[in-house]
């Protein structure tokens, strides 16, 4: 959006008495609203485009100090927002057994930077590496209503490779010692140790975030995730407060098969044709063969496999199916693959929160502002799906706003019809056309 933003959006004006907490001057409360509203409309997620928008704007070094020296807490912002959505939630009947909270990690790319942990890092999509920021994210869902919850930042830790980086230098400084390599070895040494007593993997991260969703008593009983969070730590901490849990499995991993363990691709192969079963999900149909399993990776614990193939793949030795684990032994096939169907909302998230709500437009250097930066995307995606009446689905809007760009679009035609009225406000009190040409251009 090119054209001066002279009043803010009603989503944000509407919220405000509910957020404004949050903010301690009038100063940091108009930085919020700027920043909303610009990651909403705004070309650009950057400090001066989102500067840039507004009439009568301020210099832009007043809003970056907004995100990288204020004193607000973007933690407290992003409780705020989530009691915000219980209570949306709360305004009408809501079952927790239909609650599903997704735990999932995304990369916000950028190129090469001084940007504080930023990492070389294998993007599965693209099948090559990038320079990006790894966020561990948590998401509910809950049938038409859905929201991003919190994230953890991965710091990637590779300690072999940073190993061998410390003893290099370390070489290089007996070889040639001087003050300023024994200065630098120190702060080398002491951020080595430092970042690996920090080290936490995506899994334990996305424990954290399960703990955290229930202690904010949010109505859930599932938790899904893809194959790379199948793994102890994830599965301990869901079952320790008691939820249960769908992931995806790779096929590497090893089950009890007469008496000895082999890995799951090759005992698929052990399956005859006539063991799958045919069920319909919605408009597809999927062959599927299911059975109680002990997984050598999850402390030989028993769990239920469910192996799927769509109609249009044969079943046959040379293609495997997808699979899948749960601690729901009890459980149809069909109940299960639909429950994980439940986690393609993230994705959509994902792409939503990065193509309209600048999510990885950033140019921040320190991870603190790119933090604040990335909870008020969040903010921002729950003000937008809050544009529906009161007491029913956040997601049930007027008019036919179906996805998160034509909701960006109504917000934009909102902030015109403004700024139409503000033009005629000004030609009513003897404003001429040059002059408010000139304020407008300014």
């Amino acid at each position: 959006m090119r054209l001066p933003i002279v009043k803010y959006p009603k989503i944000i004006t509407d919220e405000w008495k509910n957020l404004e907490t949050i903010f301690k001057t009038a100063e940091q409360k108009k930085h919020f609203c700027e920043y909303i509203t610009g990651l909403i409309v705004g070309n650009k997620a950057t400090i001066r485009t989102i500067n840039n928008l507004f009439l009568n704007k301020n210099d832009p070094s007043s809003l970056n100090k907004f995100m990288t020296q204020a004193k607000w807490s973007e933690t407290e912002l992003n409780k705020k927002r989530i009691e915000l959505e219980i209570k949306r939630l709360n305004k009408r009947p809501i079952s927790e057994k239909a609650g599903r909270l997704i735990i999932d990690d995304t990369l916000a790319h950028h190129t090469k930077c001084s940007m504080e942990g930023l990492a070389y890092l294998y993007d599965h999509s693209l099948g090559h590496n990038v320079w990006a920021h790894n966020v561990v994210t948590s998401y509910y869902v809950n049938r038409s209503d859905q929201f991003p919850v919190d994230f953890r930042f991965y710091h990637q830790f590779n300690e072999k490779y940073e190993t061998k980086q410390i003893r290099d230098k370390k070489k290089e400084l007996t070889n040639n010692p001087t003050l300023i390599k024994h200065r630098q070895y120190l702060i080398d040494l002491i951020s080595f140790h430092y970042r690996q007593q920090g080290k936490q993997t995506k899994t334990k991260l996305g424990g954290q975030l399960v703990q955290q969703a229930v202690q904010w008593n949010l109505p859930f009983n599932v938790v899904l995730f893809d194959s790379w969070y199948l793994r102890k730590p994830l599965i301990e901490t869901i079952e320790a407060v008691n939820k249960d849990w769908i992931g995806a499995c790779p096929k590497d991993r090893k089950v009890l098969f007469q008496g000895r363990w082999i890995q799951l691709q090759h005992y698929i192969r052990t399956i005859p044709p006539q063991a799958y079963r045919s069920y319909r999900i919605g408009s597809q149909v999927y062959h599927v063969f299911s059975k109680v399993l002990a997984f050598k990776s999850l402390k030989r614990q028993r769990f239920r496999l469910v192996a799927s193939y769509p109609q249009s793949l044969s079943i046959k030795p040379n293609n495997l199916p997808d699979f899948y684990l749960t601690n729901r032994k009890d459980w149809e096939p069909k109940r299960i693959l639909t429950t994980y169907s439940d986690r393609w909302p993230t994705e959509t998230f994902n792409q939503d929160a990065k193509t309209h709500l600048g999510f990885e437009d950033y140019q921040l250097r320190s991870l603190h502002a790119i933090r604040r930066h990335w909870y008020l995307s969040f903010v921002a995606y729950s003000l937008l799906g809050n544009q529906g009446p009161s007491g029913h689905s956040r997601w049930t809007v007027k008019g036919q706003f179906a996805s998160t760009g034509q909701r960006c679009q109504d917000v934009a035609d909102e902030l015109l019809t403004h700024l139409v009225y503000w033009i005629a406000q000004q030609l009513q009190q003897g404003g001429t056309t040059d002059s408010i040409l000139q304020t407008l251009l300014a």
